[in-house]
């Protein structure tokens, strides 16, 4: 007699539904920022694992020349590992050659951190206020993190920026548009110790956190050499693959784009949701 059942096969779908429920709602937990607004938000400490609070890590992303979509992949050397796309860039640049040198430029390698903050204003969607989200960030705000927990700012803020309750201060995260027509966050800052509105249950908040490291996929070196060869050299069939996987730039996963560097300055542009089709075409440009 068959031990297979009716019963067990909708548990399995059941679960099956629930795993993709979960993956799906990582990238929508990012909070989306737009040029224009501004955001306040507190950052959560990590209280089992204060070393986890952020996750700082690396991303290579091009289009492919196989779907012509963008691809993204985590760079292993975020966990001190190899990175196959890495060395590849560094035989190219060992040639000396400017006409190879110039064929590997459309790869771009992203630096970024994630961090967990209890939302308190979000004018772009104001039902995430009283959340926990997760906030994306590149040079411009970990700098500006940075000074506040060890630099010309650590005594006035310090642990404070860490701090749920009234000697706590908000980031205040304020986008700009710079000359260049990408994002710019100079000007956000930390503000004056308040407590939080509305006296929200603290042990919730640290409850409501997300595990950052599992937002990206540590893929082998292996799979990773693959992606490099399909996707970037073509010398193989291209197999199935997830495309630039980050929720709120869902409009440049599809739009044909002319992949080429993004310069210094605009880093932290696609933090910001792009609108319009020429904005994403935008998004590597001047390499």
């Amino acid at each position: 007699m068959s031990k297979y059942t009716n019963n067990m096969f909708e548990s399995i779908k059941e679960a099956l539904s629930k795993k993709s429920s979960v993956e799906n709602s990582s990238y929508k937990d990012i909070l989306k920022l737009e040029i224009g607004n501004t955001y306040v938000v507190r950052l959560v400490p990590n209280i089992e694992n204060p070393e986890r609070t952020l996750f700082h890590y690396y991303n290579h992303i091009w289009k492919s020349v196989m779907t012509n979509q963008l691809v993204s992949t985590l760079c292993p050397t975020t966990y001190g590992e190899r990175c196959p796309i890495d060395e590849y860039r560094s035989k190219v640049y060992q040639t000396k050659d400017e006409a190879k040198i110039k064929e590997i430029n459309p790869i771009r390698r992203d630096e970024k951190w994630l961090a967990n903050v209890y939302v308190i204003k979000d004018p772009t969607n104001p039902e995430n206020q009283g959340q926990v989200k997760i906030l994306r960030f590149g040079k411009q705000i970990y700098n500006i993190i940075q000074e506040a927990m060890s630099g010309d700012d650590a005594e006035e803020f310090g642990a404070r920026i860490f701090d749920l309750f009234d000697k706590g201060c908000n980031l205040r995260i304020k986008v700009d548009e710079n000359q260049g027509g990408y994002a710019n966050y100079t000007t956000s800052k930390f503000m004056s110790p308040s407590a939080l509105e509305g006296a929200p249950d603290v042990d919730e908040i640290y409850s409501s956190c997300k595990n950052l490291e599992s937002l990206q996929e540590h893929k082998s070196y292996e799979e990773i050499q693959k992606l490099l060869k399909v996707h970037f050299l073509g010398e193989e069939e291209a197999p199935v693959v997830n495309n630039y996987d980050l929720e709120d730039e869902e409009e440049t996963y599809v739009a044909p784009i002319k992949a080429t560097k993004v310069s210094s300055e605009d880093e932290d542009h696609d933090d910001v949701t792009s609108t319009k089709d020429a904005q994403i075409e935008d998004i590597l440009k001047d390499l």
